[in-house]
């Protein structure tokens, strides 16, 4: 049976047998088995936690509520709910974090700077950036969504290519290359799409349904989606140490274009050297150009081999890949098949 809202809310208000001790103050967090680094912003140095939730055996993490593997190489999108009646030290982490404050509030310090996060709110943090929890009381409820810098993949992006403050938020997330202190705080409180989006997440994680990898990657990208609208609308808080990239634009027009786009010509278009725009999309996606573009070809084609029955050949060739040999051999590497069993193992699962 599914999970009803009441059932969830009685699951996440309950208390953990950690949070029981921390209330009974019999305990308190172990930081131990965490390394703990200099840090140094605009010249305030101070020490944050290196933290790595899965792998840690010292450290508690009270409601975790599921680790899902979305598709199947393994990118976890890691899910837990934060321990009440105790502080949370500054630390870092190599994730991007959503935090959603399903009850109550808290106090977050992000790169420095003090915020208060309401009922139904969302903040997402950039990956690298310290920050530190206050002390939440039972009624403060914080879950933190945890996401792994692969699970932004270029087929990801792609259902965001339009979505310009999040699609570059999260690539400046994923990139080396790029300093990493920024954060978004988004006043959702009065949306109900966000209120219903992040119920049914939770739901799949504490319950998970025998198609809970769809669900969850669906939900997110709808989660993203009228993110977004909040940001339009012109409610969010945004905080940033750079300026805006150029790469948004430039994946757009390759989503819409990949049938017959150059790198010559797409750099051309935005009076960009065609080096430095492959060099920038590598920098900040971890995507080169051609990368990008034979990514949306197979993506075509497999669309095609499952919903036409046109020839592989003249699917290649509307996809604007004129290798045929290229194409075969990355198809094989994204989808561990040739295009005709891909076609039948399709027809056979319908």
């Amino acid at each position: 049976m599914e999970m009803t809202y009441d059932e969830m809310d009685s699951r996440i208000r309950s208390l953990e047998p950690y949070e029981q001790k921390l209330k009974d103050k019999i305990c308190c967090p172990d930081y131990s088995g965490f390394e703990k680094v200099d840090y140094s912003d605009k010249g305030i140095k101070s020490q944050v936690y290196v933290m790595n939730y899965l792998n840690s055996p010292t450290f508690d993490t009270p409601g975790l509520l599921k680790t899902v593997y979305l598709e199947k190489k393994k990118r976890h999108l890691f899910m837990n709910k934060n321990a009440r009646f105790a502080t949370v030290e500054p630390h870092v982490h190599d994730w991007v974090e959503l935090g959603y404050m399903y009850s109550g509030s808290c106090t977050q310090t992000v790169g420095g700077k003090e915020i208060l996060l309401k009922q139904g709110q969302i903040i997402i943090l950039d990956s690298g950036i310290p920050h530190a929890i206050g002390y939440t009381d039972e009624g403060d409820i914080l879950i933190n969504m945890l996401m792994e810098k692969e699970f932004f993949t270029y087929s990801f992006f792609s259902r965001l290519a339009k979505m310009g403050v999040i699609t570059e938020f999260l690539m400046n997330a994923i990139s080396e290359q790029t300093s990493h202190d920024s954060f978004i705080v988004f006043n959702s409180e009065d949306n109900r799409r966000i209120q219903l989006f992040m119920k049914e997440l939770i739901c799949e994680f504490l319950s998970p349904t025998g198609m809970e990898h769809e669900i969850v990657n669906n939900l997110i990208a709808l989660l993203f989606s009228e993110l977004v609208n909040v940001y339009e609308k012109g409610k969010e808080e945004k905080h940033a140490g750079h300026g805006k990239t150029y790469v948004v634009p430039i994946m757009r027009y390759i989503e819409e274009n990949f049938t017959h786009c150059s790198l010559k010509g797409t750099a051309e278009k935005f009076g960009l050297n065609a080096n430095y725009m492959t060099t920038l999309l590598k920098n900040t996606t971890g995507y080169t150009f051609k990368e990008l573009v034979t990514g949306h070809r197979l993506q075509f084609a497999a669309g095609m081999l499952l919903n036409t029955e046109l020839a592989c050949d003249k699917i290649i060739a509307a996809s604007g890949c004129g290798n045929s040999t290229y194409f075969y051999k990355k198809f094989r590497e994204r989808y561990g098949c040739l295009p005709k069993d891909y076609r039948k193992k399709g027809k056979t699962e319908n």
